[in-house]
């Protein structure tokens, strides 16, 4: 591979803290990325072909618990216990994937995230100063900030400021985790944040000259709650695993659950019967336009729509006014959500926004060269993406 894949280059979060029986493993760089998604979890080995084209060697999913494993309060401990316990378990048995060297996905909501852009006239005083103020938001007691694993990494210039990015996690969720991927005989080399990863495959598309000057959006439509990032130029200029707020904690945005929830209710529905008639019945119309209201399925999910719908404005406002743009061009969604049929072009006319689902960017395809169907493209993208992170190393 002649390119860097672009999420952030090198590995995010690295578990070095984890022993490893070298005699027996040796010095093998991980196959596979096991995605820990809250609907599923996802176990992938795949590679760049050419360009916007990947070949997935082999996927598994798996069931995952219905509630999450990590919870929504990133300062809360995480249950892995149960249910979890035999979910992963079941999937590290079913990949085959004991005796090998692994890389993890988090889900993006399991973090706490801020970009943070400077002046290039201040200070490396000033621009720490700034930095340590932003940590002290989400950490306010210094006591408590060695028990977090904090990443920074600078990610370039935008017009006359230049941006950091950083991350955030309680040290005991990585390695608690990790620890139990060693004690079912699979050994973890790296943690990572699922959007991240989802970037590198649409890398080619972000750095196309005729896409260099635009802004593109790429959306994370997960099960538990959904991501943003926004590139310009092909720098990662805003990243946001929660809204916008001011008026106290940062409620993460919206997932397929709440519409899954939401179709439950209203028709006694269990919980399989929901997710099966949220894949099969209609909802969106594939027009913008007002006879949408009238149809019954969609009036059903409309409030939570609503929420998604403002949830994902007041983050393009955010990065319009923060950075003096015109306007945020297209939307990339991805995840199992952009599986919802059409609903890329109906919350694409409330935002007023172009938004492509990912499936129709790449093509994935099977060992045996065949595209894989647009749902499965949609919810491998993130391992996908870690996959070949790893490969261009």
């Amino acid at each position: 591979m002649d390119w860097v894949p672009h999420g952030l280059g090198p590995p995010w979060i690295l578990t070095s803290t984890f022993p490893r029986d070298q005699t027996v493993l040796g010095l093998q760089r991980p196959k596979h990325t096991v995605d820990l998604g809250s609907h599923q979890l996802k176990v992938v080995n795949s590679r760049y072909l050419r360009k916007n084209t990947f070949q997935v060697a082999n996927y598994k999913l798996f069931d995952a618990p219905d509630e999450p494993l990590f919870p929504l309060n990133t300062k809360a401990d995480l249950d892995l216990s149960g249910p979890h316990v035999d979910a992963i378990s079941r999937a590290i048995k079913g990949a085959g994937i004991r005796r090998q060297y692994v890389q993890i996905l988090f889900p993006d909501f399991a973090f706490q995230t801020f970009t943070l852009p400077i002046s290039e006239k201040v200070s490396e005083e000033e621009k720490l100063n700034a930095i340590n103020q932003e940590i002290a938001t989400y950490l306010p007691d210094e006591a408590e900030r060695p028990e977090w694993i904090i990443e920074r990494k600078e990610l370039g210039k935008l017009h006359t400021n230049t941006l950091t990015f950083m991350a955030m996690i309680k040290q005991r969720h990585v390695l608690e985790v990790g620890e139990f991927f060693q004690s079912r005989g699979a050994y973890p080399t790296v943690v990572d944040i699922s959007l991240l990863n989802a970037i590198n495959v649409f890398h080619d598309y972000l750095t196309d000259p005729d896409n260099r000057e635009r802004n593109i959006g790429i959306l994370y439509f997960g099960h538990q709650a959904s991501s943003l990032a926004i590139y310009k130029d092909g720098l990662l200029t805003t990243l946001h695993v929660r809204g916008i707020s001011s008026e106290g904690p940062q409620e993460p945005l919206l997932g397929g659950r709440a519409f899954t929830k939401r179709i439950l209710e209203h028709f006694k529905f269990t919980q399989t019967q929901a997710e099966s008639y949220k894949r099969e019945e209609v909802f969106f119309l594939p027009e913008f336009v007002p006879e949408q209201d009238k149809i019954t399925n969609y009036q059903v999910i409309k409030p939570v729509f609503g929420d998604l719908v403002r949830g994902l404005f007041g983050l393009t406002e955010h990065y319009v006014a923060t950075f003096r743009e015109f306007k945020v061009d297209e939307i990339i969604m991805t995840g199992g959500g952009a599986n919802f049929s059409n609903i890329d072009v109906v919350l694409g006319g409330h935002l007023n926004i172009q938004i492509r689902k990912g499936s129709e960017i790449v093509s994935i395809l099977d060992a045996s060269g065949n595209e894989l169907p647009d749902d499965v493209k949609n919810v491998l993208t993130p391992a996908i993406g870690m996959c070949i992170r790893e490969e261009g190393a």
